[in-house]
């Protein structure tokens, strides 16, 4: 049975709002983890107050968790936790974007940034537990030093498990951004030719952990958001192809 003019401008319709959903859902993940990030590293790192950042194999950006509370290290490191499944829908969100041309161009990179985000809930749910080891670490050095030693081997052991999470969501999203760019490079995809590079969001991401990492932003955010790189790189991707198929006219067209 062939569908009328009205059914197919309506399931058009409905199509580009879920798409907009989706975008929406990378957005708030995004949200989600960039407000964890403040929470558990949007503290001023400051030595002079912090002894235990002088501790061999102590690095100095640890100091951005000392002065959190245990409940903002909780809620900054459940902020990730709940956020990473948003980002599966905006997954979806991306291969829509680039499934007019094709399976084959569409499919890799948005398999790839799925699997990506098996192991950020983790590192986000770890930072938790890293955090309040050297909290108590540095709370005991001056009764115990057996036990400030034995906390911060138990601290490194933790910020070792992150460091190797952070291998494969790295290798993904390179890989998934790659793939993207040479995707959208065709013409053929629902995006211009030049959002290839915004839409990916290895680039963004580089450029927003230059930006706050090396404490550019202005105002509270210069250390609220030094330790966002990765969420706002994220923020910028998914805002830009949000935008960019929002009105579902170069998604009905391409198909």
């Amino acid at each position: 049975m062939r569908m009328t003019r009205f059914q197919i401008r309506r399931r058009s319709v409905d199509h580009t709002a879920l798409v907009r959903w989706a975008g929406g859902a990378g957005i708030a993940g995004s949200l989600l983890y960039a407000l964890g990030d403040a929470l558990l590293l949007g503290s001023k790192i400051e030595p002079d107050k912090h002894p235990i950042l002088h501790e061999p194999d102590v690095k100095p950006e640890i100091g951005s968790m000392l002065p959190a509370s245990t409940t903002r290290l909780t809620a900054g490191a459940m902020c990730g936790v709940f956020g990473a499944p948003l980002y599966l829908a905006a997954a979806w969100h991306l291969y829509e974007g680039l499934a007019p041309a094709g399976k084959a161009r569409a499919l890799p990179p948005a398999l790839l940034l799925a699997g990506a985000w098996t192991t950020p809930a983790f590192i986000h749910g770890t930072f938790f537990h890293w955090g309040e080891a050297y909290k108590i670490a540095e709370e005991l050095a001056p009764t115990s030093e057996e036990a400030k030693q034995r906390l911060l081997r138990q601290a490194n052991d933790f910020g070792r498990a992150i460091a190797i999470a952070y291998w494969p969501f790295g290798i993904a999203t390179v890989a998934a951004s790659a793939l993207t760019i040479a995707a959208v490079a065709t013409g053929r995809t629902a995006y211009p030719r030049w959002a290839g590079p915004l839409v990916a969001p290895a680039l963004p991401i580089a450029a927003a952990s230059v930006v706050s990492g090396q404490h550019h932003l202005p105002g509270p955010a210069k250390h609220l958001m030094q330790g966002a790189g990765i969420s706002l790189g994220h923020l910028i991707s998914y805002g830009a192809s949000t935008a960019l198929l929002w009105s579902g006219r170069r998604l009905r067209a391409a198909r």
